[in-house]
């Protein structure tokens, strides 16, 4: 387990392996949910390819 802080600004830095082990990128898609027991739980959103429809 890691211990990291809220700055300011309520951003939240995620240690660097959990960051390598999820490849997280800047900019980057996060969904975050809250439990009952306050256990929050942070999931990387699948990159959606652009589609076009050809006329």
């Amino acid at each position: 387990m890691s211990i990291t802080e809220i700055d300011a600004n309520g951003r939240i830095r995620l240690p660097m392996r959990i960051r390598d082990k999820l490849d997280l990128n800047d900019g980057d898609k996060l969904a975050i949910d809250q439990l009952g027991d306050g256990t929050i739980i942070l999931k990387k959103l699948a990159k959606r390819m652009g589609l076009t429809i050809a006329e």
